[in-house]
Protein backbone atom coordinates (compact mmCIF):
# COMPACT_ATOMS: atom_id res chain seq x y z
CA UNK A 1 0.00 0.00 0.00
CA UNK A 2 3.03 2.06 0.61
CA UNK A 3 3.64 2.43 -3.40
CA UNK A 4 -0.09 3.53 -4.19
CA UNK A 5 0.06 5.94 -1.29
CA UNK A 6 3.38 7.42 -2.65
CA UNK A 7 1.33 8.27 -6.20
CA UNK A 8 -1.35 10.61 -3.95
CA UNK A 9 -0.34 13.90 -2.58
CA UNK A 10 -2.40 12.85 0.60
CA UNK A 11 -1.05 11.34 3.92
CA UNK A 12 -0.82 7.30 3.55
CA UNK A 13 -3.61 7.03 6.54
CA UNK A 14 -5.63 9.02 4.34
CA UNK A 15 -4.77 6.36 1.40
CA UNK A 16 -5.42 3.92 4.11
CA UNK A 17 -8.77 5.08 4.81
CA UNK A 18 -10.05 5.76 1.05
CA UNK A 19 -8.89 2.07 0.21
CA UNK A 20 -11.05 0.73 3.34
CA UNK A 21 -14.03 2.66 2.06
CA UNK A 22 -13.11 1.24 -1.71
CA UNK A 23 -12.84 -2.57 0.06
CA UNK A 24 -15.67 -2.38 1.86
CA UNK A 25 -17.87 -1.13 -1.54
CA UNK A 26 -15.83 -4.39 -3.06
CA UNK A 27 -14.13 -2.38 -5.52
CA UNK A 28 -11.28 -3.55 -4.27
CA UNK A 29 -9.77 -6.25 -2.43
CA UNK A 30 -6.70 -6.09 0.28
CA UNK A 31 -4.63 -9.24 0.45
CA UNK A 32 -1.24 -9.50 2.42
CA UNK A 33 1.86 -10.69 0.82
CA UNK A 34 4.57 -11.36 3.36
CA UNK A 35 5.10 -7.71 4.84
CA UNK A 36 3.57 -6.29 1.92
CA UNK A 37 -0.55 -5.21 2.19
CA UNK A 38 -1.70 -5.39 -1.49
CA UNK A 39 -5.02 -3.59 -3.50
CA UNK A 40 -6.24 -5.27 -6.20
CA UNK A 41 -9.22 -4.08 -8.09
CA UNK A 42 -12.29 -6.05 -8.59
CA UNK A 43 -13.33 -5.68 -12.19
CA UNK A 44 -16.67 -6.95 -12.08
CA UNK A 45 -17.60 -4.63 -9.19
CA UNK A 46 -16.33 -1.58 -10.85
CA UNK A 47 -18.32 -2.40 -14.27
CA UNK A 48 -21.35 -2.85 -12.02
CA UNK A 49 -20.62 0.88 -10.34
CA UNK A 50 -19.87 2.03 -14.17
CA UNK A 51 -22.94 0.67 -15.15
CA UNK A 52 -24.99 2.32 -12.58
CA UNK A 53 -23.45 5.85 -12.27
CA UNK A 54 -24.09 5.94 -16.13
CA UNK A 55 -27.90 4.77 -15.60
CA UNK A 56 -27.87 7.43 -12.98
CA UNK A 57 -26.19 10.11 -15.16
CA UNK A 58 -29.00 9.46 -17.65
CA UNK A 59 -31.81 9.77 -15.25
CA UNK A 60 -30.42 13.12 -14.36
CA UNK A 61 -29.85 14.36 -17.26
CA UNK A 62 -33.52 13.69 -18.67
CA UNK A 63 -34.69 15.86 -15.55
CA UNK A 64 -32.47 18.70 -15.75
CA UNK A 65 -33.97 18.54 -19.84
CA UNK A 66 -37.14 18.45 -18.48
CA UNK A 67 -36.74 21.27 -16.05
CA UNK A 68 -34.70 23.37 -18.98
CA UNK A 69 -37.83 22.96 -20.69
CA UNK A 70 -40.45 24.06 -18.03
CA UNK A 71 -38.04 26.82 -17.13
CA UNK A 72 -38.13 27.99 -20.99
CA UNK A 73 -41.81 28.09 -21.17
CA UNK A 74 -43.25 31.46 -21.76
CA UNK A 75 -45.02 32.86 -18.54
CA UNK A 76 -48.25 34.48 -18.36
CA UNK A 77 -48.63 37.10 -16.23
CA UNK A 78 -51.01 37.22 -13.41
CA UNK A 79 -53.27 39.74 -12.93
Amino acid sequence: MSALAERYAMSFAAVQKHVAVLAGAGLVTKRARGRERMVIGNPKELARARELLTQLEMLWTSRFSQLDAILAEPTSAVG
